[in-house]
C-alpha cells in the first residue's frame, strides 16, 4: 500500500470517527420517534449526535475491515451516508407521514430540523475509502 493510500486511508477513518460524535441533525418542537436511527426525541427537541444512535458501533466497525474490502465497503458508507442524508433532511415529512392529514400539517408547524455535519462527512469518509482503495492497488 503506498503513502498516499495510507494518507487518504487514514483521513477516512478520522472522518469516520468524527462522523460518529458530530450532531447529525436537531429537532425542536414536538416529540418525534426517529425509528430507522434507534433515537427519540422529547418534546423541546434534541440534536442528535452520531453517538446516540444505534448505527455508530456500525460505523466504527467500518474502520477494522481488511483492505480487499474496502472499495465495497466505502462504496457501502456512501450509499448508507446518503440515505441517512436523505433521511435526516426529510424527517419530520418521512416520520408523520403515517398520521392523520392534520397531524402532518400540525408536525410541520411545531417541528424543526436542522442537518448537522455528520452525515456529510460520513459520505466524504466512504468516499475517501474508496479513494484510498483504488490509489492502494
Amino acid at each position: 500500500m503506498g503513502f498516499i493510500s495510507r494518507i487518504v486511508l487514514l483521513a477516512a477513518a478520522a472522518g469516520l470517527l468524527l462522523a460518529a460524535v458530530l450532531p447529525w441533525v436537531t429537532i425542536e418542537g414536538l416529540a418525534l420517534d426517529l425509528g430507522p436511527i434507534g433515537v427519540e426525541v422529547p418534546v423541546g427537541g434534541k440534536t442528535v449526535h452520531g453517538t446516540d444512535t444505534s448505527l455508530w458501533p456500525v460505523i466504527l466497525g467500518v474502520l477494522g475491515v481488511a483492505r480487499k474490502l474496502l472499495i465495497a465497503l466505502g462504496l457501502v458508507v456512501v450509499a448508507g451516508g446518503g440515505a441517512l442524508l436523505y433521511y435526516l433532511s426529510n424527517v419530520i415529512e418521512i416520520e408523520s407521514s403515517g398520521s392523520s392529514k392534520i397531524e402532518q400539517a400540525l408536525a410541520q408547524a411545531l417541528i424543526t430540523s436542522t442537518v448537522g455535519p455528520g452525515a456529510p462527512l460520513l459520505i466524504a469518509a466512504g468516499i475517501a475509502i474508496v479513494a484510498g482503495a483504488l490509489v492502494a492497488r
